[in-house]
């Protein structure tokens, strides 16, 4: 499920003809896959954030850009109120202008699409599980902060560095939620926070707690350390940690240890650790793993994080092993493991050494869910496998098709599909998927 973050890069391509910015009426005639409308401008495609089908809006073109700025929306049918007083300056959030009907079908159509165009369509396509506003548990903010002035914390956005600074959220639980104006308050009276500008935070939310990660640049001392250990006191937070952007983190203070419970194994997660943003997506995930990973099968992992898809199932598994390529991850599943037989976890760069069929003819069956990159590589090698079942989540529809067709290919059948949208009023959506080994190959993709 999602690893990276939220906001949408610019769109490749340009309008002919322009020498400089213009004004343009445009109709919008449908929704893109980041949630933009999409309108015809001559012979191009313009995507106008936040627009509607069925609206007219005036629009600023710039050159070589294909994603428009909106000036005014000039007609289209009512819209319900967005429940966010930042929508249409935050980068969280694409459709909370959206009815609740038609943002249910474009969230399933994001996923049918996809396969669509690689010739696929799942045998069975369940109910979509959707987790309810209120839900986030876990929040990745930027911050800015000068010498002096208030420090601005929030998401960015979007299409921009500047941050908008949230006192609201509803897609985050409350304890996050309430949390959001006094933190920054908090963080603006730290010295290593000014002095290094600007950073990111990312606050989770467990059952002890809090759990804040700090990441910016610049070296703490011990004074800054007490600081951030008497700001977490102040906040009443289980855990703070603090590290640089892409580099090692390390606790400054542990007042309660954040537990995550998957079945009956306890696992400690450290700090920044992946986990599903909603625990109603995660039970949505690990029930689809349930019904289709089959009693006393040998189970492999695989991309599998701290085991959350895998682990409540070890009851009724005769073998289950674990791989995961971060270090910190996979000697906390150790801990949470020792002493139990039947189960591993095993540390595995899966994108530069993916399992071979050799090693995947032990098990029953495979569990996949790697990051939004998909995975092209252990897919290339499960095509090549006896494997008779695999269970594939999905945060990405897009290499999720990818990596279908290369399965189809192989012979797999594309049997069931359940959707789960864990990111609310986003363009995002993730679904886990069952193959069966056995079925036609596919036709020939267009």
């Amino acid at each position: 499920m999602p690893r990276s973050g939220r906001q949408q890069a610019a769109r490749p391509g340009h309008v002919e003809g322009l020498a400089g910015a213009v004004e343009r009426e445009v109709a919008i005639e449908r929704l893109g896959a980041a949630g933009d409308g999409i309108a015809r401008l001559g012979n191009a495609s313009v995507y106008v954030p936040f627009a509607l089908p069925a609206e007219r809006w005036r629009v600023r073109i710039l050159p070589g850009e294909r994603r428009v700025r909106p000036i005014e929306r000039l007609s289209g049918p009512p819209r319900p109120p967005p429940p966010c007083p930042h929508f249409g300056r935050c980068g969280g959030c694409a459709l909370q202008h959206l009815d609740a009907a038609a943002y249910a079908a474009f969230k399933r159509e994001r996923i049918l699409e996809p396969l669509a165009r690689v010739g696929l369509g799942p045998a069975e396509l369940l109910p979509t599980a959707a987790s309810p506003g209120g839900s986030r548990r876990r929040l990745r903010l930027a911050f800015a902060a000068g010498r002096s002035g208030p420090l601005r914390l929030g998401f960015r956005v979007r299409a921009s560095r500047e941050i908008e600074p949230l006192r609201r959220c509803p897609i985050a639980r409350p304890e996050l939620e309430g949390l959001l104006v006094p933190l920054a308050e908090a963080l603006g009276e730290v010295e290593l926070v000014r002095r290094a500008g600007a950073g990111e935070v990312v606050a989770t939310r467990f059952e002890a707690g809090v759990d804040l990660l700090l990441l910016l640049e610049g070296t703490a001392g011990l004074v800054d350390r007490q600081r951030l250990a008497d700001l977490a006191s102040r906040l009443d937070l289980a855990r703070l940690a603090l590290g640089a952007p892409g580099g090692p983190v390390e606790p400054v203070t542990v007042r309660r240890p954040p537990r995550l419970w998957f079945g009956k194994v306890a696992v400690e997660p450290p700090p920044g650790a992946f986990l599903q943003a909603t625990e109603e997506g995660e039970r949505a995930l690990v029930a689809a793993v349930g019904r289709w990973v089959p009693e006393g099968a040998r189970l492999v992992d695989l991309y599998a994080g701290l085991g959350a898809l895998s682990l409540p199932h070890l009851p009724r598994l005769s073998r289950l092993e674990l791989v995961e390529g971060e270090a910190p991850v996979v000697a906390a599943v150790e801990r949470a493991l020792a002493g139990r037989p039947r189960v591993r976890a095993v540390r595995r760069d899966l994108a530069r050494d993916p399992l071979r069929p050799a090693e995947l003819a032990g098990f029953d069956a495979v569990l996949l869910d790697p990051p939004r990159a998909g995975a092209a590589a252990q897919c290339a090698m499960l095509a090549q496998s006896t494997v008779p079942r695999l269970v594939y989540a999905s945060c990405d529809p897009g290499s999720f098709a990818r990596d279908a067709r290369t399965l189809a290919t192989a012979g797999f059948r594309l049997e069931a599909l359940q959707p789960v949208d864990q990111f609310l009023w986003s363009a995002e959506m993730e679904l886990v998927a069952l193959f069966l080994r056995g079925g036609p190959r596919p036709a020939a993709a267009a």
